[in-house]
């Protein structure tokens, strides 16, 4: 992997662009949840016509690493951009989310007759949802023995089957779902320790936090759930729900990927933050 030259490629609908054409900082938010995924760009002296020619539902790539080693971070569609003068520059920010029209406008109406199986319906679905399938694996797959009435907007049913019916994840990454055991995690093998990008262990200590899981149904007590915060150099291999192995001088084992975040700014920070489980 390659750290010492940043590199960047931003697709506004139909144009390119990359960091030697055009200066753009991005903060690229992600957690393993049903939530859509978000991306903010900011872009400096676009042209005249590429600021007029930003519109709503135009799509949105964003990759992003070092020379001879890029990779997607986002992919999705524009969901508000606006531009002003700041000086003698134009300064044009581009919010986006994954997966827009498909969550915003696709909607479902249909009767799945009795004996239906959980997994069939959400296949059904996910047909009608229109978004590419990278792993199907329920962790309960729910049978419905009077039958399933579905109604209303595609992603509010799936997410209901999928995670209280079916205790399951249900994640978009890069205009992929995934379905699986949230116990479980993806991509797994890849490993991060000083050699490969974490930062320093002296670092490390500042960004351990303790986080709060829901009230045990046994005890009523509240167990804790312990999670760590760490920063590496700006990896785009590193999403929600990926199973990774830290080597540190204070970590040293396999963790699931929470949450975290890609930073990108050609002059200042060149990140990956991550919340981290014991896996």
């Amino acid at each position: 992997m390659k750290f010492w030259k940043r590199a960047a490629t931003l697709q506004i609908g139909p144009k390119r662009f990359d960091l030697s054409q055009l200066y753009f900082t991005f903060e690229v938010p992600f957690a393993d949840s049903e939530e859509l995924g978000t991306a903010k760009v900011v872009a400096h002296n676009l042209s005249a016509a590429t600021r007029n020619s930003i519109k709503k539902g135009n799509v949105l790539i964003l990759n992003a690493g070092y020379e001879g080693d890029l990779g997607a971070i986002f992919s999705g569609k524009i969901s508000r951009a606006a531009s002003k003068k700041d000086g003698t520059e134009w300064v044009t920010t581009i919010e986006a989310a994954e997966a827009l029209e498909e969550w915003l406008t696709k909607e479902v109406n249909k009767t799945y007759v009795a004996g239906s199986k959980a997994s069939a319906i959400i296949r059904d679905l996910l047909n009608l949802f229109g978004l590419e399938v990278g792993t199907m694996e329920l962790a309960v797959d729910k049978e419905y023995p009077r039958g399933k009435v579905c109604q209303g907007k595609v992603k509010d049913v799936l997410t209901e089957i999928v995670t209280l019916d079916c205790k399951s994840r249900f994640l978009i990454r890069n205009g992929t779902v995934t379905i699986n055991d949230p116990s479980k995690g993806q991509n797994m093998g890849y490993l991060l320790s000083e050699a490969t990008g974490l930062l320093r262990a002296t670092e490390e200590v500042e960004n351990t936090e303790t986080t709060k899981n829901q009230t045990t149904i046994d005890t009523g007590a509240e167990p804790e759930e312990i999670t760590y915060k760490r920063k590496c150099l700006l990896n785009y291999h590193l999403g929600p729900a990926d199973l990774i192995k830290i080597t540190s001088s204070t970590l040293n084992g396999r963790y699931l990927i929470k949450a975290g975040r890609h930073i990108g700014n050609p002059s200042g920070d060149w990140l990956t933050e991550i919340e981290v489980k014991p896996a």
